[in-house]
């Protein structure tokens, strides 16, 4: 039977792991761009939280549940660092081909004019957005560490009260 210190736990971390994605769907301003950081909802939906107890201390680990989303989820939470004039720090072109049709975007040439996105057309914005982010890096939007700190002051003292009644019932049992 689990206690009401782990079913207020569970009920934390899951408001988390909603707040969570809900700061995911925002549009942000982001260099002066309004940008929506949610293409195909991967890992907007992979969100998850583990509670393990570590050293006789319950944590939270809040993560995502599959290998696709856990590839770019750290850029997007904690963002990414310039590398300027390194060329082998890039991001790989071929995610950002994929991306480019997932979003889709429209692309345009270098006078502005919109234009076909062909196969050829995919790869070279794709190599010029890697190279971007290579050069300028990528602001994180901190989407956990926001959700955290959102819910924490409604939940810490119903946190604390269940952890502190726990241990009084823990204590009372072992005194039998």
């Amino acid at each position: 039977m689990a206690s009401e210190f782990e079913k207020i736990l569970n009920e934390y971390a899951a408001t988390v792991v909603e707040r969570a994605q809900s700061n995911l769907r925002i549009k942000r301003r982001v260099r002066g761009k309004i940008v929506n950081r949610v293409s195909s909802g991967n890992l907007l939906n992979s969100l998850v939280y583990k509670i393990k107890i570590r050293y006789g201390k319950p944590t939270i680990d809040f993560t995502v549940d599959n290998d696709a989303a856990g590839k770019y989820a750290d850029v997007i939470e904690f963002g990414r660092k310039p590398y300027p004039g390194q060329p082998t720090k890039r991001p790989p072109y071929k995610d950002i081909m994929e991306w480019i049709r997932m979003k889709p975007l429209k692309l345009r040439n270098r006078q502005g004019e919109f234009i076909k996105s062909t196969e050829s057309a995919i790869k070279s914005a794709a190599i010029a957005i890697a190279k971007s982010i290579g050069e300028r890096g990528i602001e994180g939007i901190n989407y956990y560490g926001e959700a955290i700190d959102d819910t924490w002051d409604d939940y810490k003292d119903k946190l604390m009260d269940a952890y502190v009644k726990d241990i009084e019932q823990r204590l009372l049992l072992n005194k039998r």
